[in-house]
Formats: C-alpha cells, sequence, structure tokens
C-alpha cells in the first residue's frame, strides 16, 4: 500500500505562507497609506507573526509517503513548516518491525507516529513522525497497513 498527502500537504504550505504574507502586507499599509507612524502596530504584527509560528510548529505538519509492501514499511517524510527544510526517511524490514503507536495530543489535532524495531541489541524507538496533516480516514489505511505487517511478521515465525 502507497499512500501520500501531496495535496493536503500543498494546502498547508499556502496556508503557512499567505498569513505572514498578509500580516506583513497589513502592517505595510497600515505604515505607509494609512500614515500611521506608531510602531506599536508593527509590534503587533510582529507578535501575531510569532505566535502563528509557534503554534503551526507544535503540530508538526508533514509532507508525507507512507509505503507497506510484502518486504518493508517505508516512512519518508519532510516538514512543511518554513526554515524547516531536512528530509527524513524510515525503512523498516518486516520481520524487524514490533509494533507501533499513535499518539494524540491538544484535544486529538496533533498525532504522532512511532514505530518500533527489532534489533540485536534490544528494541528501537524511532522519533514521532507528525501525523497531523493527514486526514483521519488516511490515519486509518495506515493503521490496517501496519496491523497487517505485525500479522504477517507474526505468521513468519
Amino acid at each position: 500500500m502507497k499512500l501520500d498527502n501531496a495535496k493536503r500537504a500543498g494546502r498547508i504550505r499556502l496556508f503557512y505562507m499567505l498569513i505572514p504574507l498578509l500580516v506583513v502586507i497589513a502592517a505595510g499599509v497600515t505604515y505607509l497609506v494609512y500614515d500611521v507612524k506608531d510602531l506599536l502596530y508593527m509590534m503587533y504584527a510582529f507578535i501575531v507573526l510569532v505566535i502563528f509560528f509557534i503554534i503551526m510548529g507544535i503540530f508538526r505538519f508533514n509532507y508525507i509517503v507512507f509505503y507497506a509492501g510484502p518486504d518493508k514499511i517505508r516512512v519518508r517524510f519532510k516538514s512543511l513548516t518554513p526554515f524547516n527544510s531536512p528530509s527524513n526517511s524510515v525503512v523498516i524490514k518486516i520481520e524487524d518491525f514490533h509494533s507501533y503507536e499513535i499518539k494524540t495530543s491538544l484535544m486529538g489535532y496533533k498525532k504522532v507516529l512511532i514505530l518500533f524495531q527489532k534489533t540485536p541489541s534490544g528494541l528501537a524507538k524511532y522519533p514521532g513522525i507528525g501525523f497531523s496533516a493527514l486526514t483521519d480516514a488516511e490515519i486509518e489505511k495506515i493503521k490496517k497497513a501496519l496491523d497487517l505487517a505485525l500479522l504477517i511478521n507474526k505468521s513468519k515465525k
């Protein structure tokens, strides 16, 4: 099974870029056109931008490409937040896949996938992958694929 959230990730990325642009334009228009020279409005615009980036950073929105096949599980993800550009990938062989968790917080709005892999020295826990940009239907598909991978792994033993 292969799944990606390109359309929704594109809309989120547009939102990330559009809101700061609108705030800067509003502050510029207030300063230049209406001849308001009070820097208090600039400070308000700056505070709004800082709060916006903090709130959006908390949710950890990612562009995600998920693949679950008969031999491996692969999750590729890239953060949608500005100034955070590294792409990451997690690849686990089916026989080494141990379990997974999907943790939710902030009243269910923030979702994080945590994968566990068996290693010769014990159990490895991968860092959380932000699933907040996925729809509930996409998350259910991923859960089913991971449950099937666990079932395949148990049947091989």
